[in-house]
């Protein structure tokens, strides 16, 4: 993006969260405003022509849909053990909000961090949490 784009990066704010104890979820709420730039496209569906008679592709992945437009992914930055995300993958932006759920396989403190994308540009948020 130049000086004259219009697209802003999102703007993303974690909600402080409860106490964490070992192999129970905790919420992490990414509260995100954006400038609604890029406009998230719309999917194609792609279709293939043979002998005048057309065939529509078929997707061959048991995955669900990455999710267009506004949303937000999470990772384990430190910790003594792994982190489980509930999604695992990008969440979607609803209502100014993305809602993930953690669990933490050990006690200790843990650093996480969420980025919110708009698909061009992104932008990065950290917190510490402390598992019991």
């Amino acid at each position: 993006p130049g000086e004259g784009d219009p697209n802003k990066p999102p703007a993303i704010a974690i909600a402080a969260a409860a106490t964490a104890a070992t192999g129970q979820p905790v919420t992490l709420t990414a509260n995100v405003t954006d400038d609604g730039l890029p406009k998230p496209r719309v999917p194609v569906q792609r279709t293939a022509v043979t002998d005048a008679t057309r065939i529509q592709a078929q997707a061959n992945s048991s995955a669900a849909p990455r999710p267009r437009g506004l949303t937000v992914t999470w990772m384990q930055l430190r910790g003594p053990a792994k982190v489980t995300f509930d999604p695992p993958g990008p969440t979607a932006v609803a209502g100014g909000t993305a809602v993930t759920a953690a669990r933490f396989a050990a006690p200790g403190v843990y650093a996480l961090r969420a980025t919110a994308n708009d698909g061009a540009l992104s932008t990065k948020s950290d917190v510490t949490i402390a598992v019991q």
